[in-house]
C-alpha cells in the first residue's frame, strides 16, 4: 500500500463541483511506464452493494449516476481515455423484485456510453424476492459466465441461493475451475478477473476470524490460480481499511458500498457492529491494467469526491512470494503512535457516562480506533480495581476524518472515582506502545430513591401488577415519568386463588405486554435488579420468556424446561446466562442482580447461581426493539417473541443491585 501523499497530487478548486483528480498520481513511475510503452489497457469501475429500492429519488440512484459520471471524467483526463467496464458485484436491489432491478437496469442503461461493457453477479438480496431466472431476464445475461474485455478474462458467479452461508457457490466450483484453468493456460501471467458477492472466506476483512460474512466454497479452488485477483462485497466495509486487500495464493479486495457502510466486530465486546445509515458514506473503485500486467486499484470516496489517500497494487500476478497483502501484517505491521504534547481531556456526561477527547493518533496504515481501560476506587476499601475496557472507533472511514476525537464512555457508576489508559490499535489491531492516562468522578444520580438503602425499598422502573383489568405499573421515580404497559394480543387477567390475588395469564401464543423505553432510560439500566412472581404450570414444556428486554443486548428472566429458571443479561458484547431449577404449578420469586461485577440469581430469596462478569448492561441500538416485554420477549419491528405460557402475578425492575438482604426482604410474599 503506498500513500498518494508520497507523489504529486492534481486538484481542481475546492468548490461544491470540484473533484480532486490523480492525474499526476504516481508520477515518477507513470512517466518512467509509459516512456517504455508500459502504459494503461485497461480501466474498470468496481462497485457492490448499491441497493436501489424503486425509489428514484433515493440516494443510492443519484451516488450511483455520479460514481458513472465521474468514471468518465477521470478517464477522459488520462492519457489512456477509454472506460472499459463496469462490474456490480452483487446486491445491486433491496429485495431482487420488478420496481428494484428494472430501475437498476434502467439508471445502468442511461449512465453507460457506447465502449463500456457491464459485468454483473448477484447478490443474497437479489434473492429475497427474486430469483436467477427473473435477474436474468431483466439484465439477459447469465448469473455465472464469462466476459472479456481487451484481453482480459473476467468470470462473474453467483449464489444458487440468498442464505449467506457455506454452500450457496458450491454449485458452480466445477463451472470455476474450468474457466480458471482455460484462463489460466491461455496466458500464466495475465491476471484472471473474478468477482462473486460473498468474500472468500478466510480473506478480506469480513471474512475472516470473529467476522467472517463469507464463504470457503472456492478458497481452494482459487489457491490454485495465483494470477487469480478476486473482487467481493456484502460486508458494506469500508475500502481504505487495508484488510480489505489480501493476498494468499491470489489476490482479493473488498469493494465497499454506495449504501451504508458497516463495521466488523474484531472480537467479543470489542466495536460497535453497524454504523448509522447516513449520507457519510458512500465508496468505489477504480482499477486500471497496464501492459505489463500490473493492476492498479484506487478507493475513491463519492461524499468528498476524492480518492482515500491509499492505493493497492498488484505488481505482478502470480509471484506469490512478493506478495504485500499477506497476514504477516498482523505481526509486523507497524504500530500506531500518538504526537508529542498529546492529552486527553476527560469529563462526565451525567452519573453514569463521560468522554475523553484528544488528538488523533498516526499510523502509516490507519488508526483504526481506541481502546480505554478504565480503572475503578473503592472508598470504602480504599482501592482500584479493573473496570474493564471501552471500545471507540477512529472515524478513518470517513476521507475527511476529524483531527481531534471524542469518544463515549457508558455503563459508568455514579459518584465513583475512575482512571483510564488509552490504546491507540491499527487495523490489525497491534498497539501504541505508549499509552494515555486520565482521571474523572462521575457525580452522585439524584434521581436514585431515598429508600435505596432501605431493607425492603420500593422498585423504581417496573412495578407492574393487574389492576382493573390492566398492567399496571406502580413505580414511582425522581425522574417524573411512568412507563405504561400496551397490550399485544390478548392477554388474560384472572383470579388465583393460590395466592388470592389477579394475574396474568399467557397461553404461550402471540400474547404479551410491551413498555417501550428510550436510549436515555436504558443509560439508567446498566446495572439492576429485575425481579418476576411466576408460575410455570406442571404440563409446559415450551421455553419462554417472563420478563425482559433481550434483543441483541438487554436483561431478562426466562423459562425453559431444559434448563429451568434463566437469568440472562448483555455484558461485553455477548449474553451471560445463569440458571436455577424451579418447581412447577407453584409460585416463586426470582430475582437477578447485576452490580458491575458479579450476576446472581434468587429464588424465594436465596442465591440460587451466580457468575462473575466485569462491565455493564448493554440494551439494544434498535429503536424497534427497544422496550420491556411481559409475558414475552422483545423483537424488532415493535413485536415479541418467545412467548411464555403461564402466569405471572408481578414483575419489577430495580436501576440498582440490592443486596441479598434486600432480596430476602422483598421475596416475603
Amino acid at each position: 500500500m503506498t500513500s498518494r501523499r508520497d507523489f504529486i497530487k492534481f486538484g481542481a478548486a475546492a468548490t461544491a463541483s470540484s473533484l480532486f483528480v490523480p492525474r499526476d498520481l504516481f508520477a515518477a513511475y507513470e512517466k518512467e511506464a509509459e516512456a517504455v510503452g508500459n502504459d494503461v489497457v485497461l480501466r474498470c469501475c468496481i462497485m457492490s452493494d448499491v441497493h436501489f429500492d424503486g425509489n428514484p429519488k433515493a440516494k443510492e440512484v443519484e451516488r450511483f449516476r455520479r460514481a458513472i459520471d465521474f468514471t468518465y471524467r477521470y478517464s477522459a483526463d488520462q492519457p489512456y481515455k477509454n472506460f472499459d467496464a463496469l462490474l456490480v458485484v452483487g446486491d445491486m436491489s433491496n429485495h431482487g423484485i420488478e420496481s428494484e432491478l428494472t430501475l437498476f437496469k434502467k439508471e445502468m442503461d442511461a449512465a453507460i456510453k457506447p465502449g463500456t461493457d457491464t459485468f454483473l453477479c448477484m447478490g443474497n438480496h437479489e434473492f429475497y424476492g427474486g430469483n436467477q431466472e427473473y435477474w436474468q431476464s431483466v439484465f439477459g445475461v447469465e448469473p455465472n459466465r464469462r466476459y472479456e474485455r481487451n484481453g482480459f478474462r473476467f468470470i462473474a458467479i453467483s449464489p444458487e441461493k440468498g442464505t449467506m452461508k457455506d454452500g450457496d457457490y458450491l454449485y458452480m466450483v466445477d463451472f470455476l475451475d474450468r474457466e480458471l484453468a482455460d484462463a489460466y493456460k491461455a496466458d500464466p501471467e495475465k491476471p484472471i478477473f473474478v468477482f462473486q458477492h460473498y468474500p472468500v472466506s478466510p480473506t478480506v476483512y469480513g471474512g475472516r476470524g470473529f467476522d467472517d460474512w463469507g464463504a470457503e466454497d472456492f478458497f481452494d479452488t482459487l489457491q490454485k490460480y495465483p494470477t487469480v485477483v478476486n473482487f467481493s462485497g456484502h460486508t458494506h466495509y469500508p475500502i481504505n481499511d487495508p484488510r480489505c486487500a489480501w493476498q494468499g495464493c491470489f489476490s482479493a479486495f473488498g469493494t465497499g458500498t454506495l449504501s451504508y457502510v458497516c463495521h466488523g466486530c474484531e472480537g467479543p465486546g470489542r466495536f460497535q457492529k453497524y454504523l448509522p445509515e447516513d449520507s457519510r458514506y458512500a465508496q468505489f473503485y477504480i482499477m486500471e491494467v497496464r501492459r505489463d500486467n500490473s493492476v492498479t486499484i484506487l478507493p475513491y470516496d463519492l461524499v468528498t469526491n476524492s480518492f482515500f489517500d491509499i492505493v493497492y497494487r498488484v505488481a505482478k500476478p502470480g509471484a506469490v512470494d512478493s506478495y504485500d497483502y499477506t497476514d504477516k501484517r498482523y505481526f509486523n505491521s507497524q504500530k500506531p503512535t500518538w504526537r508529542e504534547g498529546t492529552t486527553v481531556k476527560a469529563s462526565c456526561v451525567d452519573a453514569y457516562a463521560g468522554t475523553v477527547e484528544f488528538r488523533q493518533a498516526t499510523c502509516p496504515d490507519v488508526v483504526l480506533g481506541y481502546r480505554v481501560d478504565l480503572r475503578e476506587f473503592d472508598e470504602k476499601k480504599n482501592e482500584w480495581s479493573e473496570y474493564g475496557s471501552r471500545y471507540f472507533w477512529s472515524d478513518y472511514f470517513l476521507k475527511d476524518m476529524p483531527d481531534v476525537i471524542k469518544g463515549t464512555l457508558l455503563d459508568l457508576a455514579d459518584n465513583t472515582k475512575y482512571s483510564g489508559e488509552i490504546t491507540a490499535l491499527n487495523p490489525f489491531l497491534r498497539e501504541s506502545d505508549a499509552k494515555l492516562t486520565f482521571e474523572l468522578t462521575t457525580p452522585a444520580d439524584d434521581t436514585l430513591p431515598p429508600d435505596k438503602d432501605a431493607p425492603n425499598p420500593k422498585p423504581n422502573f417496573y412495578d407492574v401488577a393487574p389492576a382493573d383489568g390492566k398492567a399496571v405499573n406502580r413505580a414511582t421515580n425522581k425522574w417524573g415519568f411512568v412507563k405504561e404497559f400496551e397490550k399485544r394480543g390478548e392477554p388474560k387477567i384472572v383470579r388465583d386463588d393460590a395466592i388470592g390475588a389477579d394475574v396474568f395469564e399467557f397461553d404461550g401464543g402471540a400474547d404479551f405486554y410491551r413498555s417501550a423505553v428510550s436510549a436515555d432510560d436504558c443509560n439508567k439500566l446498566r446495572r439492576v435488579t429485575i425481579g418476576a412472581t411466576f408460575m410455570v404450570p406442571k404440563d409446559v414444556k415450551t421455553p419462554g420468556a417472563v420478563f425482559g428486554d433481550t434483543q441483541m443486548g438487554g436483561v431478562e428472566l426466562s423459562y425453559s424446561s431444559d434448563q429451568g429458571l434463566a437469568l440472562w443479561a448483555y455484558i461485553n458484547g455477548r449474553y451471560k446466562t445463569i440458571y436455577a431449577p424451579v418447581e412447577h404449578g407453584r409460585y416463586v420469586d426470582a430475582y437477578g442482580t447485576y452490580d458491575g461485577k458479579v450476576l446472581i440469581l434468587y429464588v424465594d430469596g436465596k442465591e440460587a447461581a451466580r457468575a462473575e462478569e466485569r462491565g455493564a448492561i448493554a440494551h439494544t441500538t434498535d429503536g424497534s426493539a427497544r422496550a420491556f416485554c411481559l409475558g414475552a420477549d422483545t423483537a424488532t419491528g415493535g413485536g415479541g417473541e418467545a412467548f411464555f405460557k403461564g402466569r405471572i402475578a408481578r414483575a419489577c425492575l430495580y436501576t440498582w443491585a440490592l443486596t441479598p438482604e434486600q432480596i430476602a426482604n422483598v421475596s416475603k410474599r
